[in-house]
């Protein structure tokens, strides 16, 4: 009988490969061509460094040599090489305040304008780039108009400042108000966090891709100690499960009757308060204690019972052991992995980084300026019998360009926003295609060493990999898109629970609750479809079939042997996680010991993360490999029915006879 019900092919009739789901493929590819033609708008757009260093009034991003001139503006298109800080001229104001960049942020307050040409004679510009200050020692102009929100100079008094995100704010000396300091609060918290974000991961590309190597040197080590420990591992767990549940139950016992003890010993009009927390304590832990006793009993039940299990697992470990012996080439697998999805994730961050700073410039016309005072305000008309309007004439003559300024601010562009759910999707269903790559090379290297007494070619490796390009990345699409349909969705309500979680509004414990179900629904179907996946790929490197025939025949050879499959997906899977976290863990404590240090970072937390993430899919590929490979030897086994070189099919639960039997008929390795 066929697989899936198909016809029964005649024994001697010669079966070739042909390409699977193509269909998937083309889809594929069109997506990717979406990507690049959004990657080239963002390119042209967009420019990273402006979220980093921040720009002018007039459209230049400080501290960068080529500034596009806009519109053919005097003041734009300027060098600021020399000029990495951005200094806002009215500090009560900065929304509408004239920006410029400086050499460096005020070393002092000024509170005059002769300190403010004192400091120009010191080689520091505050006013205007074109501003001449002679002008500041010139009484027959107004000063109230040299030190307006629009400049040329400003506003006074100029705060002695530091720079934050490359921004000059003012020190928190007794002169600064709060307000103005609030100001700066709201300015700096009210850029969007996502810059912020983009901007820090901007910073640290280096120290990410160098403790993304990390975590492959150190994924590498792990899957060594697997391969030469793997029956002394699977013991180790399995007693350090039943000696961490022993120990973990007694020391709730001891800390409970610790705390009766001291109840007992206390007076009860003695510190009341701390009397009746302890008391809650005493019931806490008394609660903890029996549901650890429960579960240390259930442990140790599932450890008695799983013992003879544990036995099958290590010999299908030494069995998977000697495959990866016989197959050197397979370590390049998970480093081929690693290079494409370190270039892949690159260049995501640079396009989102380009997409986040793809706006275009709006330029303001700004024809006068009102003067009352110290204060001033914008206005794009003329006004008309203003009692300073002959005094303000003068001024502007001896000021050009000053009688009408143009400024630059940028707008986000509309249709940006939309392409960000693009690469959203594009960086998941890219990483899983990548992963599921690695999963069939893995799988058709293994297949194919496993029936080796099959095939004339001894190069597995190489073999699979051409099977796949030439006709199988139809099929690894397809199934990466499964993936990624269950996985996205379950990401955003993720973000809606967090959402619900951090509000706290009313009626939203139902929604949280809800949404909870949903998720938890959305992984077990995520994880689910990942392990049939994993084995139909097996199938088709082996048969060659279409992806949906594939996991069908994969899911009717795991229910025939469900209690080792049971085995190796708790057990044997629990060890290689651990061995997952184990290189997260460590990658991460480095990163965040480097990023600690560095103090141009504002929120160090997003490039940790991003390092466990990375870190967590390098070990992913690394470790992904023994899986496979465990998976797909022991595959094989059932749909064969016999092992090589005389294993006993005994210790790994597979007999010869029965519905094993009838499988090993169903699917035959194809050239």
């Amino acid at each position: 009988m066929g697989c899936c019900d198909s016809k029964e092919k005649e024994q001697d009739e010669t079966e070739e490969r042909t390409c699977t789901d193509v269909f998937w493929l083309i889809l594929y590819i069109l997506f990717w061509f979406l990507m690049v033609v959004i990657a080239a708008f963002s390119v042209v757009y967009g420019n990273p460094i402006r979220i980093i260093n921040g720009y002018d009034s007039f459209g230049n991003t400080c501290g960068t040599k080529n500034n596009k001139p806009i519109e053919n503006l005097t003041l734009s298109g300027l060098d600021t090489s020399d000029k990495p800080f951005l200094l806002f001229y009215d500090m009560k104001n900065l929304k509408e305040s004239l920006k410029i960049c400086v050499k460096e942020c005020p070393s002092r307050t000024m509170t005059s304008i002769d300190e403010i040409y004192k400091y120009h004679l010191e080689g520091v510009d505050v006013c205007k780039y074109d501003f001449n200050y002679n002008s500041l020692t010139d009484k027959a102009i107004d000063k109230n108009v040299l030190l307006a929100p629009l400049g040329p100079c400003p506003v006074l008094p100029v705060y002695e400042g530091k720079p934050v995100l490359h921004r000059c704010i003012p020190k928190p000396i007794k002169e600064v108000t709060e307000s103005i300091l609030r100001n700066f609060y709201d300015l700096l918290n009210g850029w969007d966090t996502l810059e912020q974000i983009l901007g820090d991961l901007y910073h640290t590309w280096k120290e990410i891709l160098g403790l993304s190597v990390l975590a492959l040197l150190i994924s590498l080590l792990t899957i060594t100690i697997l391969h030469c420990l793997a029956h002394i591992i699977s013991y180790f767990i399995m007693i350090g499960f039943a000696i961490a549940s022993i120990g973990g139950t007694a020391y709730l016992w001891y800390t409970y009757f610790d705390i009766k003890h001291s109840l007992d010993k206390t007076e009860a009009n003695e510190k009341y308060s701390m009397l009746l927390e302890t008391v809650r304590n005493e019931t806490a832990f008394w609660w903890y204690a029996i549901i650890a006793t429960i579960l240390t009993v259930v442990i140790l039940l599932i450890v008695v019972f799983m013992r003879k299990q544990v036995d099958f697992l290590a010999d299908l470990f030494k069995e998977t052991s000697k495959c990866i012996m016989h197959l050197p080439g397979l370590f390049l697998q998970p480093l081929l992995t690693f290079i494409v999805l370190v270039v892949f994730f690159m260049f995501w961050i640079f396009v989102v980084l380009c997409l986040a700073t793809a706006s275009y410039p709006d330029t303001t016309a700004i024809t006068d300026v009102r003067v009352d005072g110290q204060a001033s305000y914008i206005s794009t008309t003329p006004p008309t019998n203003h009692p300073l309007n002959s005094k303000l004439n003068r001024t502007r003559k001896l000021l050009s360009p000053f009688p009408e300024l143009t400024t630059i601010e940028y707008i986000d562009a509309s249709w940006v926003k939309s392409m960000w759910w693009v690469y959203f999707i594009g960086l998941v269903w890219t990483s899983e295609f990548i992963m599921a790559c690695q999963q069939m090379v893995i799988a058709g290297s293994v297949a194919h060493w496993f029936y080796r007494h099959k095939y004339k070619n001894n190069d597995h490796v190489s073999y699979s990999i051409c099977k796949l390009i030439k006709y199988h990345l139809g099929s690894v699409a397809l199934g990466s898109l499964i993936i990624t349909v269950f996985k996205i969705p379950r990401l955003i309500l993720m973000y809606l629970h967090e959402r619900f979680t951090r509000n706290k509004e009313k009626g939203s414990e139902c929604a949280a609750c809800a949404l909870r179900g949903c998720i938890c629904c959305f992984y077990c179907l995520e994880k689910f479809i990942r392990y049939l996946n994993h084995n139909a790929y097996t199938v088709i490197a082996i048969d060659g079939s279409n992806f949906c025939k594939a996991a069908g025949t994969a899911f009717e050879v795991l229910t025939s042997h469900a209690l080792q499959v049971a085995t190796i997906n708790s057990l044997g899977d629990f060890i290689l996680f651990l061995g997952k976290c184990f290189v997260t863990a460590v990658t991460g404590c480095v990163g965040l010991a480097i990023f600690r240090r560095n103090k141009e970072l504002t929120f160090y937390a997003a490039p940790t993360l991003l390092v466990c993430i990375f870190a967590f899919f390098v070990a992913h590929c690394v470790l992904s490999l023994y899986e496979m490979v465990l998976d797909t030897v022991y595959l094989c086994m059932c749909q064969s029915g016999d092992a090589p070189d005389g294993i006993q099919m005994q210790n790994l639960g597979v007999t010869n006879n029965g519905n094993t039997q009838r499988q090993s008929t169903e699917t035959e390795p194809m050239n």
